[in-house]
């Protein structure tokens, strides 16, 4: 988890160019046990014998659903997970000598196990509350369009941004590798707005809508701003990854077939997207029985791609009609139904 901090000093001071004064602040880290967190890409990493941040925690299989973990980096085993899950919070070194926290949640199938963050830097930007979680599970929080973020209220992530909206103003944003200090001044430059919940058509509510830039600078989960534009710098984007939820269920999606969309400057855009949805498949027919393979892709009104349904059973449900009589033949859902 090496990684100098960012050199530049703990107060304001004027910009390189002679542009808005550039600030600084600290962040410290916050493991969370209790995980609500809607990643926009999250990542399991598998690993055997140890666990690859900082210089490494050893690791040793305890039977078929344990774990014996060395948690503070001192050649010792001293914590075990017992089953199929657990939470681990590590304490060790980086490269530099410098001592780091790191928090793990843990998953077993009793042949390999795999981990993801536990807990973020957390700090402030102008009081606004800012977390910064290292998604690619690689020990940095500096990787930009891969590890998240989230600026403000709410448990969706967005992805890591060079640019942040902060309480409905934009700022250039930097963080350092071992993620413990930030930088930011006020972004100069062409802006726009977008309104991706208004004309979002779903029986569910769009918790997370992220929208990325064609050339992988910026960031923003704009659901965030409910039905209001959301400001964001002008340019080409298109929605990287989504979250919605009603009851119980949810679904992710990703870009699929959505075309990049313009922001032009000083442009106000609603989004119009969501519903309906369209199964794309093949299909085989034996007499009376119809077989659909799983590999069935879900598209939304403008290309966006829903997968991973929760739970299984809870995917499209699929319809078979007479195309005379629009009879229903049959139906069914994946997922064990």
């Amino acid at each position: 988890m090496a990684g100098a901090l960012l050199a530049i000093p703990l107060f304001a001071a004027p910009a390189a160019d002679g542009g808005a004064a550039v600030e600084t602040f600290a962040l410290k880290y916050r493991a969370m046990e209790k995980w609500d967190v809607i990643l926009p890409e999250e990542q399991w990493t598998s690993f055997e014998n140890e666990i690859p941040i900082g210089e490494g925690f050893l690791t040793k299989k305890a039977g078929p659903l344990g774990l014996e973990v060395d948690t503070n980096a001192d050649g010792k085993l001293d914590e075990k997970v017992r089953g199929v899950k657990g939470f681990l919070k590590l304490r060790g070194k980086n490269s530099e000598g410098s001592v780091f926290n790191y928090a793990i949640r843990l998953k077993g199938n009793g042949k390999t196990w795999r981990y993801a963050p536990g807990g973020a830097v957390v700090g402030k930007l102008k009081g606004i509350l800012v977390k910064v979680f290292d998604q690619n599970n690689n020990g940095f929080y500096d990787d930009y369009g891969t590890d998240a973020m989230i600026v403000g209220k709410g448990g969706a992530a967005g992805l890591l941004s060079k640019v942040v909206n902060a309480g409905g103003a934009l700022y250039n944003f930097e963080i350092s590798a071992d993620g413990m200090q930030a930088s930011f001044s006020p972004f100069v430059g062409e802006t726009a707005s977008i309104d991706v919940c208004s004309d979002y058509d779903s029986r569910g509510k769009l918790i997370a809508a992220v929208v990325s830039s064609e050339d992988g600078e910026h960031h923003f989960n704009a659901a965030a701003g409910g039905k209001k534009p959301f400001l964001v710098p002008a340019g080409t984007y298109t929605v990287s990854s989504g979250y919605v939820t009603k009851a119980g269920e949810s679904v992710h999606m990703r870009t699929g077939k959505m075309v990049p969309f313009a922001l032009k400057p000083g442009q106000v855009r609603d989004l119009e997207w969501g519903g309906p949805v369209v199964a794309e498949f093949d299909y085989t027919v034996n007499e009376e029985t119809i077989t659909v393979p799983p590999n069935v892709a879900f598209f939304g009104r403008a290309g966006e791609e829903y997968h991973t349904f929760w739970p299984e059973a809870k995917s499209p449900k699929i319809i078979v009609t007479d195309k005379k009589t629009n009879k229903v033949l049959t139906s069914g859902r994946f997922g064990g139904c």
